[in-house]
């Protein structure tokens, strides 16, 4: 036992010698705005965070409640609740900032009392909502991804204004139309996430194939002009994964199955290592070096070996509740932030100078109830 102790220490060791020391301050976010329900997705614009969840009401830093529908904004400088408050009539599943506009989706179907179902877009300069813009998918839109004059929607929807396009579809940044040059072809579930990098256009979610490819099912690499399958990437994954995260030649997954698992994947879609969990994971990001994830887990093996079924090969887990952090080769660090909550954490998001990381959840304290912070976290 006391040689497994001292081990466990040097790895330690070993691990903030990797990792650059400033990576991670606090296991505790700092006081901000919390929200009266979930919080699905977060979304930075400098150091504005526009948030978007199942929530219709809010508490700013201050203690002051206030009505916020669906969709809000919390100034990251001092955590208190900004006046953009937008009426919509249903939930917030993705928000994304890009080329000068807010997008939101979700389940709604009308935004400011105009008729604009599941997909929005509002100018970050105004505030207002862009009523020319109106894509019109059949169903939930879980995911959008705006890269130049194209905006990606991933979701479980049939149609897009008119078109038939399942689960993906690519439509103009200018007007929403659907562009007819992309064509993928998607088959049962549906898109979770979109991410545009690399080249590629990495898709992630429930669908059980791509081309008929059961192989390239859940996560898969796709050509962004014309929809078309990249067969090089071969990841070979039969989990629902909710979250992908792209940084250089490295595809970070969160995996919501076998247990739970972060799974690295080069360039190929060779996994690289996992990490497993004993829930979901269900997202992922990347903070100057370490790779932090979050779900509805609250123990992580020691190691970054699991079985065929997520057991910790090695038989030892570490207190890890609903957030962990990892190095690039997949070594667990030290920080334990301690939430709490069934569901957990639904979304991270790190600022785009790197200063700070967000996250969405159902949770309401950290450090194992010594401090309540609810549904929305700001690490510094």
């Amino acid at each position: 036992m006391r040689r497994s102790v001292t081990l466990l220490a040097l790895i330690s060791v070993l691990v903030f010698v990797q990792v650059p020391a400033g990576a991670i301050d606090s296991d505790l976010p700092r006081a901000s705005a919390s929200f009266g329900a979930d919080v699905r997705k977060v979304a930075y614009d400098g150091d504005v965070l526009y948030v978007g969840g199942r929530f219709t009401g809010a508490r700013d830093v201050d203690g002051d409640l206030a009505s916020r529908r669906y969709l809000a904004a919390v100034d990251t400088a001092d955590g208190s609740l900004l006046p953009f408050a937008p009426e919509l009539d249903g939930p917030v599943y993705d928000v994304v900032t890009a080329g000068g506009y807010l997008y939101v989706s979700g389940d709604f179907r009308r935004v400011e009392g105009v008729s604009m179902p599941r997909v929005a877009r509002f100018g970050l300069d105004t505030g207002r909502l862009d009523p020319e813009w109106r894509p019109l998918p059949s169903a939930t839109v879980f995911a959008v991804e705006p890269a130049g004059d194209t905006v990606y929607l991933g979701g479980r929807f049939a149609r897009v204004a008119g078109a038939d396009r399942r689960h993906l579809a690519a439509v103009s940044a200018g007007d929403g139309s659907v562009l007819g040059s992309f064509k993928a072809a998607v088959g049962d579930g549906s898109v979770r996430d979109i991410e545009h990098a690399d080249g590629r256009l990495y898709i992630s979610g429930s669908f059980g194939h791509v081309e008929g490819e059961e192989r390239h099912g859940k996560l898969a690499a796709l050509d962004p002009a014309a929809g078309a399958l990249d067969p090089s990437f071969d990841a070979r994954v039969y989990v629902l994964i909710r979250q992908i995260a792209v940084d250089g030649d490295r595809v970070y997954a969160a995996l919501d199955g076998r247990g739970g698992e972060l799974r690295a994947f080069d360039r190929g879609g060779e996994a690289l290592w996992h990490q497993g969990v004993d829930g979901g994971v269900q997202a992922v990001t990347v903070w100057d070096g370490a790779i932090v994830a979050g779900g509805h887990f609250d123990r992580a093996c020691v190691t970054n070996r699991s079985g065929p079924t997520g057991e910790c090969v090695d038989g030892t887990k570490a207190d890890r509740g609903k957030l962990f952090a990892v190095d690039s080769g997949g070594r667990m660090l030290p920080w334990n932030p301690g939430a709490n909550g069934v569901i957990g954490v639904w979304d991270l998001e790190t600022h785009p100078r790197g200063s700070n990381i967000a996250a969405g959840g159902t949770f309401t304290t950290f450090g194992g109830g010594s401090m309540w912070q609810q549904r929305l976290a700001i690490f510094d």
